[in-house]
């Protein structure tokens, strides 16, 4: 049905420059051949619902009880940051895979579904493909194919080595003294519109993460990757669906849980709250390092002017515990570090 791609649009009442083919020419990997319109689509905007989304700290293990098992989906009203946030999610996945690549070698595939007869899908369908186009382009990617198919709105993104072997484990090290750390990829307020915590909990409200600093994701990502061919971490993975608290719930394991405190993130962000920072789907990655190498893992990350956070360690038990906001991390480290040396000789 790729028609849909080269009809004009018409969206509350306002004609669009140009087709969605057209707002993807400039990134396909192939030009294509220009195409005459094939239709004209008329639609409307939905927008979110009035309000921010307000959750209690006191209930993070309810609200992970509450997404487990949801389906996740693109909300319409957050069409175009989902998309981004989708993109950068598949790259990101595409960090801890075997293969010989940069980021800018990494074409991507997406397909697009969208029910023509539903109120405000085709409008989405139009601002995620201008959203993805532009995304994409800002990162320097190529778009390898895409396509369009009816069915209820949704977005799926995949790179070519989506599915390549893991170079690092994507659970826990039993080790107490290694450190969890996590890496924003953009520098977005935690935000949690179009979240599925907030699909859940059937809250409609609040924004998304916006993801427009892509200068800033290729300097992540390329750091990351680094850390991860070199043989750095000890285990890792993706903070996408259910935020970073379902990324650590899901690195736990029967015999390795964590102890995670996010009073660093909190006191570097203007009005983030725990539960806010918790489930925001803000694109990032979790790393667990040795103690040994904090100090490079440092300097790495100044040298590069990337931002992280330490969150805390591994815990003997597989249970996910979060600690009430109060000294930061960076403290606990300086006060790890004067513990050890008054213990040598």
């Amino acid at each position: 049905m790729l028609e849909v791609l080269n009809s004009r649009f018409i969206i509350d009442g306002v004609p669009q420059e140009l087709t969605p083919a057209g707002l993807l020419a400039t990134v396909l990997e192939k030009a294509p051949e220009p195409e005459a319109a094939a239709g004209t689509v008329l639609d409307e905007t939905i927008d979110p619902a009035p309000g921010p989304i307000l959750l209690e700290s006191s209930r993070i293990h309810d609200y992970l009880a509450a997404i487990a098992g949801v389906q996740r989906n693109v909300p319409v009203p957050f069409a175009a940051p989902c998309t981004r946030g989708r993109i950068a999610e598949s790259l990101i996945d595409s960090v801890w895979r075997v293969g010989n690549f940069r980021l800018d070698e990494l074409p991507l595939t997406i397909k697009w579904t969208a029910d023509q007869a539903t109120v405000g899908e085709m409008a989405a369908l139009y601002f995620s493909v201008e959203a993805a186009a532009d995304y994409i382009d800002a990162l320097g990617l190529a778009l390898r194919r895409c396509n369009f198919e009816q069915g209820a709105f949704g977005v799926k993104i995949a790179t070519p080595f989506s599915g390549a072997p893991l170079l690092v484990e994507p659970y826990l090290r039993p080790d107490s003294r290694s450190w969890i750390v996590y890496v924003p990829f953009d520098t977005s307020d935690f935000r949690l519109g179009g979240s599925l915590l907030a699909q859940a909990l059937g809250l409609r409200g609040g924004t998304a993460p916006q993801l427009l600093d892509a200068d800033y994701f290729m300097d992540c990502f390329e750091l990351v990757r680094e850390l991860t061919v070199d043989g750095i971490l000890l285990s890792a993975a993706t903070v996408g669906a259910g935020g970073m608290a379902a990324a650590l719930q899901k690195m736990c394991s029967a015999g390795v849980g964590a102890s995670i405190d996010v009073s660093d993130i909190i006191h570097s962000s203007s009005g983030s709250d725990e539960a806010r920072v918790l489930f925001s789907e803000l694109p990032g990655v979790l790393l667990q390092i040795r103690d040994a190498d904090f100090d490079y893992i440092d300097a790495e990350f100044i040298l590069q002017d990337v931002a992280y956070f330490p969150l805390g360690h591994p815990v003997p038990g597989g249970r996910l515990s979060f600690a009430s906001p109060g000294k930061s991390g960076i403290q606990t480290i300086l006060e790890s570090l004067m513990q050890n040396a008054e213990g040598e000789d």
